[in-house]
């Protein structure tokens, strides 16, 4: 989590009071202005704070160590889905087989090329690659599984930390900054609900479940899904507002040019 200054001298709020002084106007709007963006503060807050507690991992799930010893192979096709210069070689010809494909490069990642995002909502299409190569890594845990050497919690784990890293830095490439900002939170939103399944199956082998019935007393993967998509909305609204209103401060605040003016102080002509 990024620390925020609490300097006087850098506080963008002093900044900001100083600037709207110099040009005439005031530093805050009227009481309802202000009521109405610490409601927005608060609800951005309420929902990320929320998620932060609902999705935090179990205090021993990092530290997991598996009972047999882990598939060689696995381990190191897994360390190649996730590397900047993957080397495809690596992956065992009895995966290919029982697998049904090879896994190829594309973009600097090594992915599988039937792969997709398997997403009840519509995702950005900057995904594509990241969840084919997402895909990958969890197939390769399936391998390891169905040859009784099972991968340790760090092998998901990685998986799905590529995919975040991977999805965040594919929003980066949008121009628009409402845009990007919204990619960002589908990105945070998909990752969040990958976590989460993660965390229901305690880091291990990736089995596929029904997707309306619930595992024992936990909910099922639609209840979730539905959570996520809320959670988007959320999120998504009040990056929007927060984005409009710095915009509309920022006008507010620019100095006025015209006429017999200088930056906004009157000179003699």
């Amino acid at each position: 989590m990024r620390a925020f200054p609490n300097s006087r001298r850098t506080s963008p709020r002093s900044t900001a009071s100083r600037s709207a002084a110099a040009v005439g106007h005031p530093a805050s709007g009227s009481p309802a202005d202000r009521l109405r963006r610490v409601g927005v503060l608060a609800a951005a807050a309420t929902i990320v704070c929320s998620a932060g507690v609902a999705f935090a991992p179990a205090g021993g799930a990092a530290v997991g160590i598996p009972v047999s010893p882990e598939n060689a192979a696995a381990r190191t096709g897994i360390l190649q889905a996730v590397a900047a210069q993957p080397d495809p070689t690596v992956i065992p010809e009895d995966f290919v087989t029982e697998a049904g494909y090879r896994p190829v490069i594309e973009a600097g990642m090594l992915i599988n090329p039937n792969g997709d995002c398997s997403s009840p909502v519509p995702l950005p299409a900057e995904f594509d690659l990241a969840c084919k190569s997402h895909d990958l890594g969890y197939d390769l845990l399936r391998y390891a599984a169905a040859h009784g050497q099972p991968l340790g919690p760090w092998a998901r784990q990685t998986v799905d930390a590529a995919l975040e890293r991977r999805m965040h830095a594919a929003c980066d490439t949008r121009e628009n900054p409402v845009s990007r900002a919204q990619c960002q939170v589908m990105a945070s939103v998909a990752t969040t609900a990958v976590d989460l399944n993660s965390i229901r199956q305690d880091y291990g082998n990736p089995i596929y479940e029904p997707f309306f019935e619930p595992s024992g007393d936990a909910p099922s993967p639609a209840t979730l899904t539905l959570a996520g998509i809320g959670l988007a909305a959320g999120l998504a609204t009040a990056t929007t507002i927060l984005v409009r209103r710095r915009r509309s401060r920022r006008v507010s605040l620019a100095p006025e040019r015209g006429p017999g003016t200088l930056d906004g102080v009157a000179v003699a002509l």
